[in-house]
């Protein structure tokens, strides 16, 4: 008798993975390694826990990407470890110590970051198809920060918060924003479509914290380009960045749905 073919479609793929802190990433890191090990071992069947891993796998590689790391183990499914322990690891122990060692690096990349502090992207998993290209580069930017080590590679981190802003200016590019009688701005003018923007979505009294916050979250996000800076000029540079798109994308996203 053969194994009946489940959890080919999986209802929860779409579902958002939660943003977590470092203390609960580094237990569910811990307990997928668990599972890996036990599934190469004479453990618990593979249709027994694919869905939980395949769950579990979804949050640690969003969380990951988040923070700039690469995800700690490469197989989305217990199907691929299988077919990868089946050709490379012979033997129970070897297979253990393999998984060891990934986990291990994946800790030691935690601890460094923690140490030093982490550049968060709240919406690090949004497929929205038009703003995909951004997306794409504030992952990069998140990534470039973690790894920036000295005061040319803090200045890398201006430059990239401030090409993102440009092609965010591009994005929210809508002459139907510009008011009648005004001058169109340029293309590249991003911060002029960036006050329109905020002219037109974050209107009124009570958004005018809002709207001179995000204006000296803008000027801040630029500023990391050259000069004597430090590290923490570099992580405000980026964190800013961050903040304006992704509240500006929640701005957006509100209009459109009163």
């Amino acid at each position: 008798m053969t194994d009946p073919i489940s959890d080919l479609f999986d209802l929860t793929r779409d579902e958002p993975a939660p943003s977590l802190d470092l203390d609960t990433l580094r237990v569910l890191l811990q307990t997928q390694a668990n599972t890996i090990v036990s599934v190469g071992t004479g453990g618990p069947r593979i249709q027994a826990v694919e869905a939980e891993y395949k769950r579990n796998a979804r949050r640690l590689d969003t969380n990951f990407k988040r923070l700039g790391l690469d995800p700690p183990f490469p197989w989305a499914t217990l199907w691929g470890w299988h077919g990868f322990y089946s050709q490379n690891l012979s033997t129970y122990r070897e297979r253990r110590e393999h998984i060891v060692d990934l986990t291990q690096s994946a800790l030691s990349a935690l601890d460094d970051l923690e140490s030093r502090g982490e550049v968060h992207d709240p919406a690090a998993g949004d497929e929205t198809p038009t703003w995909e290209n951004l997306n794409a580069r504030i992952a990069g930017l998140v990534k470039e920060y973690s790894a920036a080590r000295d005061r040319d590679d803090w200045q890398d981190v201006g430059r990239r918060s401030r090409e993102i802003l440009i092609d965010f200016g591009k994005l929210i590019a809508d002459p139907a924003i510009v008011p009648s009688g005004q001058e169109v701005p340029k293309g590249a003018d991003a911060k002029s479509w960036f006050d329109l923007f905020l002219a037109r979505h974050a209107v009124g009294r009570d958004k005018s914290e809002l709207r001179a916050t995000m204006r000296a979250v803008w000027d801040l996000s630029q500023k990391v380009t050259h000069g004597d800076i430090a590290e923490v000029d570099a992580f405000a540079a980026a964190q800013a960045t961050v903040l304006v798109v992704r509240t500006a994308q929640k701005l957006l996203r509100d209009d459109g749905q009163r």
